[in-house]
């Protein structure tokens, strides 16, 4: 019988029941006490080392460097062969540093020859200099990365280590468009194909061409089947944990629009012009009163700043207006970057000049509570993370987050404003529906699949492509 008959006789149950039996169980039980880890966190930890593969969705400042860094030491000794931290830029020294903190000696890898026995970590742009082949277990910092359900770089990343036997996948935004984003962290730790996901879960979105909608029935045993290979955690209390300490500060966001020479009329054409070429033309109108707005808030204060820019025009005139401010680019050096970072933390300069897609990811940057953005862009995350570098749980201080805009980026910031609503209905809708699957998880409770009889057909552009 021809594959695609079998296919078209198999039912949807059935279907999902052997992808789950096909999945190696190469689990084991945590062998060392991590006491550095809280109770709920050494749950998760041992949770995720007895799953073998498995995702951790956890808020920001919820402590998934130490859990990273003790399921890496773990999958070390149990392989025998070392284990990759896979992080993004300028995140590897602060991780280190960590290490030191907690016990865990981290190796600093820039190729393939720096590998040590033990817990490793280098950048994703450096991924080509290594063979993976060689490692026993991997961990995606910020896994995020594989967002592209097509993309390049979640296609380098799940090939490179499809074989790997241990994967580890860490972010707190996990989704932070759509539903589709789960599926690539299935395919990366091997649970299950994007496509295959796909035609389980999902159907095509009548309303939104190009989208997918969870199918209504499969909607509960989607989650199910989530919380089998992943956590999503906003608070502790999320798995059945005491939350004592677990409080955010308040977070206050300023809403700076600067006034321009020709404002009225060529506002209101800037409003209607939202094309690639409208937007910088808009945001250049505002460049130099952005600036000087910018300079008079750090300049107001003794306290720590970073201003976050989009532009390297901006970053120009920004270091101009403030002498004292340390800029760092795209084109600077990997080590001058992650030099930045830790000297910035540690307090040996007071204002940093940078972009979210350079420091905007994976660091903490508690030491600081004040952040400017010099303009904005339309990507929500690159916000969401680079306010949360300051506002994240640890932090004690108030925050303080300045938006400083032209009149014709109010586009922009509507837009944020509305992804911010939608991204925090989808993280609550998220974390309810996966909570009380997760905590038996978690708690070791067997998982169980509990379908509907469908039958399961394949789509057509998936027969075709296959």
């Amino acid at each position: 019988m021809k594959f695609w008959e079998r296919m078209k006789r198999m039912k949807y149950e059935d279907f999902l029941k052997g992808k789950l039996k096909s999945r190696p169980k190469s689990g084991f039980d945590m062998q060392e006490k991590h006491e550095n880890l809280f109770e709920w966190q050494r749950y998760v930890t041992d949770w995720a080392c007895k799953t073998g593969s498995a995702a951790l969705f956890e808020d920001c400042g919820l402590g998934k460097t130490a859990q990273q860094l003790a399921w890496a030491q773990e999958t070390a000794q149990k392989t025998g062969r070392p284990t990759l931290i896979l992080a993004p830029l300028a995140v590897s020294r602060q991780t280190v540093r960590e290490g030191e903190k907690f016990g865990v000696p981290v190796t600093l890898a820039e190729m393939d020859a720096d590998i040590a026995p033990g817990v490793n970590i280098t950048n994703y742009e450096k991924l080509d200099k290594f063979d993976t082949s060689k490692f026993g277990a991997v961990v995606l910092d910020e896994s995020s990365i594989l967002k592209s359900y097509m993309g390049k770089t979640k296609r380098q990343i799940i090939g490179a280590f499809r074989d790997t036997p241990f994967k580890l996948a860490c972010t707190a935004t996990p989704a932070p468009n759509d539903l589709m984003e789960l599926l690539n962290h299935a395919e990366f730790l091997g649970i299950m194909r994007s496509s295959e996901a796909l035609s389980c879960w999902f159907v095509a979105d009548q309303r939104n061409s190009g989208h997918y909608r969870l199918k209504g029935h499969a909607e509960q045993d989607f989650w199910r089947w989530v919380a089998s290979w992943a956590v999503c955690i906003s608070s502790p209390k999320d798995i059945g944990f005491r939350a004592d300490g677990y409080t955010l500060p308040e977070l206050h966001e300023k809403n700076e629009v600067v006034q321009t020479e020709k404002n009225t009329l060529l506002g209101l054409a800037e409003k209607l012009d939202l094309s690639v070429k409208g937007f910088h033309a808009a945001k250049k109108k505002s460049l130099a009163e952005r600036v000087q707005r910018c300079a008079e808030i750090v300049g107001g204060s003794d306290e720590q700043f970073v201003i976050w820019c989009f532009q390297n025009e901006e970053a120009d005139e920004l270091k101009k207006a403030i002498p004292e401010a340390v800029e760092i680019r795209g084109s600077d050096k990997a080590d001058a970057k992650e030099r930045a970072a830790v000297d910035f933390i540690d307090g040996k300069f007071r204002v940093l000049i940078s972009k979210p897609s350079i420091f905007g990811f994976g660091l903490n940057f508690q030491n600081c509570r004040n952040a400017v953005f010099c303009g904005l862009d339309y990507s929500y995350e690159s916000y969401y993370q680079a306010v949360r570098r300051f506002y994240r749980f640890g932090q004690d201080k108030e925050v303080n987050v300045w938006r400083v805009i032209g009149e014709g980026e109010k586009e922009i910031l509507d837009a944020i404003e509305r992804k911010a609503q939608q991204k925090q209905e989808m993280t609550v809708s998220m974390a309810q529906a996966m909570q009380d699957f997760q905590t038996e998880a978690v708690r070791g409770r067997e998982f169980v699949l509990n379908l509907k009889k469908d039958e399961f057909k394949f789509p057509a552009w998936i027969k075709e492509a296959v």
